[in-house]
Formats: structure tokens, sequence, C-alpha cells
């Protein structure tokens, strides 16, 4: 798949490109990592997560921030940048950055001037992951409606059938529901109706990738094949 596919796709909430992305990039990923960060304690569990995590920061970042891909390939350069930024972040909270590691950490290449302000990101994290909690802790049913419409994007009928409603009015009137418990619990972050409509659809987005690639972590540590998962290989094209 082509930059322009990709961004597409998870602009879209396409899977096949997050299984993608995933698959092609997860080797040379930690290459990359484990190259810069030589003298520091970094497991190759903890290479893992942080890809995991910066795919989730890619999404916001091509979401939320209308990231543009000037050139073929640059999605991994990107997505690379950013795992340089999370790694750094958990090392430092880990404390184990190593002086080396501190100096030479940051290519500044694809960052722009909100991406430099670590302040910013780690006060955008800490808000994510309180909404995340707040999502995860709602009833089963909320969670599969808002991740049918928001993640799958099925219209209120098909959402109706799959639950057992009655009908689109009373999948509306329950997504409603859902969403007024959702702006209960995270009132202390809840500025307006349309940021609440933000917040869930952005938290059910991140709750289902993060679903996703926990999938795709277990096949790829159990030696399931692409061809198996059907997902196009561009390391056997070179």
């Amino acid at each position: 798949m082509t930059d322009s596919q990709l961004l597409i796709g998870i602009i879209e909430n396409d899977e096949r490109a997050w299984r993608y992305i995933y698959h092609n990039m997860r080797i040379g990923f930690a290459s990359i990592l484990t190259q810069r960060f030589t003298d520091s304690k970094l497991r190759k569990e903890d290479i893992e997560d942080i890809f995991q995590e910066s795919l989730v920061i890619l999404m916001r970042k091509v979401k939320r921030d209308g990231l543009m891909i000037p050139r073929e390939g640059a999605i991994f350069s990107y997505l690379t940048e950013i795992g340089k930024r999370t790694a750094h972040n958990f090392l430092r909270k880990q404390n184990h950055l190593s002086s080396a590691d501190a100096v030479t950490i940051l290519d500044k290449q694809h960052y722009t001037g909100e991406d430099n302000d670590m302040a910013t990101e780690e006060k955008q994290q800490m808000q994510n992951d309180f909404l995340d909690r707040v999502f995860d802790s709602m009833p089963a049913e909320c969670k599969q409606l808002l991740k049918l419409f928001y993640w799958e994007r099925k219209p209120m009928d098909d959402i109706a059938s799959i639950l057992g409603m009655r009908n689109a009015d009373s999948a509306k009137t329950k997504k409603s529901k859902c969403m007024n418990k959702f702006k209960d619990i995270a009132a202390q972050l809840i500025e307006s109706d349309e940021f609440a409509e933000d917040a869930v659809r952005a938290a059910v987005e991140r709750a289902a990738l993060k679903e996703l690639l926990e999938d795709e972590r277990f096949y790829a540590e159990n030696g399931i094949s692409l061809a198996a998962l059907d997902i196009e290989d561009d390391n056997k094209k070179k």
C-alpha cells in the first residue's frame, strides 16, 4: 500500500491499513530504536509497547492535526520520530535514559513547534489516559454501541440489528444515554457537547486500535504468516 492509501485508511478506520502498517513497519521501527538507544535499558517488550503507543499517536496526528505526508516513505519516517520521543519519555520516567541518548535522541526533521513542546504532549497524553479509563469503565453494551458507531461507522439501523434493539430510534436513544454517562463521569474535562462528542470518538478509536494492535502482536509473536492474514508483505518485494 502507498502512503496516500495508508493515510486514507487511517482516516477511515480501515483495519487493513493498520494491519499493513503494523506488520510492514514493526521490524524496521524496532531496529531504529535499538540502534538509537544502545546504552539504555530498552527491552524487546518495551519496544513493542512503544511501537503500539506510537501508532496511537500517529492516528491522532493524522485525524486531529491533519498530518500531511510530503513523499512516499514519510509515514515510516514520521512514525520513527514519534517512537524516539515516546521512548525518550518512557526511559525518562524509568530513570534509564543515558546521557548519550539524551543528547542524540531528537531528530527534529519531521517535527513542528507543537511536537517539540514536550509538556503539551504529556498533558495531552494524561488527558487521553483519563478519558480512556472513563470509556473502559462504561457498560459493555455502551462500549460496543459506540465502537460500532464511531469506529466501524455503521448506521443506526445496523447497530440496532446487531445489538438486538427494536429499531434505529432505540439505538439512538441508547447512544444518547451512553454519551450522557460518559459526560457525567468525565465532567471535569468536558467543556461542551461538541467536545464530548470529539472526546468519545477519540477514546473509542484509541480503544479499538489498541485492541486491533494487541491481536496483531499475538499473530506476530506466534509466527502467523502475513499470507495467512491476507496482508501484503513489502519485504517480499525487495
